[in-house]
Formats: C-alpha cells, sequence, structure tokens
C-alpha cells in the first residue's frame, strides 16, 4: 500500500487567493459606500417629511405655524432648538396642550434632532401666509414648509444638499 503524501499550499498558491480576495474587495468598496451614502439620504427624506407633517400637525391644532415667541414677522433667524422644543415638547411643556407632534430619537437631549450626519435641518415656512419663504434662494414648488440637510460636507449650496422639495 501506498502512503499518500499531504499536500500544501504552497506560497505562491497563498499569494495567489490573497490577491483575488483583495481584488473582489476593491470592486465592492465603492458600491457599499455608494449604498451607504443613499441610505442616509434616504433616512434625511424620511425624517425631514416627519418634520413637515409635525408643523403641519401643529398648523392644524393651533390654527397657525409653530412660530417660538422669538420670531418677529417672519424672521427665520430663531434658533433651531425652540422650534423642535415645540415640535417635540421636551422638556415638557413647550407647547401650551403639551402635545408630541414629533417624536424624539434616543440620543435627542445630548444632540437634538439632526440630519444622519449630525448637522440641524434648515427649516424654512411661510409664517405671514404671503406665499413667499424668507431667506431661502430656490424651490422647486409652492408650499408654507421647505426643509433641507447639507449632506455629508456640511456646507451649504452643494450636491451633497438633500431638498424635502425634490
Amino acid at each position: 500500500m501506498k502512503k499518500r503524501k499531504k499536500k500544501n499550499f504552497t506560497i505562491i498558491e497563498l499569494i495567489v487567493v490573497i490577491a483575488i480576495i483583495a481584488i473582489l474587495m476593491a470592486l465592492l468598496m465603492p458600491v457599499v459606500t455608494k449604498m451607504s451614502k443613499r441610505a442616509k439620504e434616504t433616512k434625511a427624506k424620511a425624517e425631514m417629511q416627519s418634520i413637515a407633517i409635525a408643523i403641519k400637525s401643529y398648523e392644524s391644532t393651533y390654527g397657525l405655524l409653530p412660530v417660538p415667541a422669538s420670531w418677529a414677522n417672519g424672521d427665520t433667524g430663531t434658533p433651531y432648538s425652540n422650534l423642535m422644543n415645540l415640535l417635540t415638547n421636551v422638556p415638557a411643556g413647550s407647547n401650551s396642550r403639551s402635545i408630541r407632534f414629533l417624536d424624539v430619537p434616543e440620543d435627542y437631549t445630548a444632540n437634538g434632532y439632526v440630519d444622519p450626519w449630525g448637522n440641524k435641518f434648515h427649516v424654512y415656512m411661510d409664517t405671514d401666509y404671503d406665499g413667499q419663504v424668507t431667506g431661502l434662494a430656490q424651490t422647486d414648488g409652492y408650499g408654507t414648509v421647505f426643509i433641507y440637510s447639507t449632506g455629508s460636507d456640511g456646507t451649504d449650496g452643494t450636491d451633497n444638499d438633500v431638498h424635502s422639495w425634490e
């Protein structure tokens, strides 16, 4: 009876296998990165839709848009946190009927209501109902509420911006 000699991998075979795996990973990385970016954009749009629905619900309940007392004559320079306090009722009693129009994420008290990249949403409203939104350069439609996120780069006016009206 012949004894079979064990055949081991040679170093060349091992290097070839590692090279093939590296090439496959290099081909997949751009796809995974692109899918991750799209997932964040989709999440941002869903969150913008939630904010818009919360604003409309507030308007339906109170008969006017959720404008903090410090907003005077359509000035949209009010801190973002004041608007989110009215919509989330955090801290309790932020709006007069103590209604939570917008659910808050777990890390709300630490980070506030932010987009998937950690930036605050930009919310513009036609507070005086004149058909014009002060401070917003471009929109592709009509409405009273417009929201956008600066996207992954955190800079206004770039291709990374995610808009509620697109």
